[in-house]
């Protein structure tokens, strides 16, 4: 890789493929067989980006016991929830912090999971 060395993100390399565009390109000094190599690099970091970054959807057909885990699972958390687990744990969490960040966002979550009874 000559010209997208490093790039590792769909958004950077449309990015850099811009930036090098304006200087590689024969109506600003740049060789048309330079341009072409560029662009030919760029598809090929396109394509090699989007297969890796493939978003796999779950399929929902699970076993019986997958599913029977899962509502299992659904139910524990409902418990813990309901018994305030979760948020004790939490509150405790604000209390011994001391970055403002941190209790800002476990009292968050703590008025999320009390929203959920």
């Amino acid at each position: 890789m000559k010209y997208f060395l490093g790039i590792t993100d769909i958004e950077q390399a449309k990015l850099h493929y811009r930036k090098l565009a304006k200087q590689l390109h024969p109506d600003k000094g740049g060789t048309a067989v330079g341009f072409q190599e560029m662009q030919n690099e760029y598809k090929e970091l396109l394509l090699s980006l989007s297969q890796k970054h493939k978003v796999v959807t779950p399929s929902h057909k699970g076993t019986s016991a997958e599913n029977e885990l899962i509502n299992e699972l659904g139910n524990v958390a409902k418990i813990l929830i309901k018994k305030q687990v979760p948020q004790n744990y939490l509150r405790q969490k604000i209390q011994t912090t001391d970055s403002p960040l941190k209790k800002g966002l476990f009292a968050n979550i703590v008025n999320l999971l009390d929203s959920l009874q």
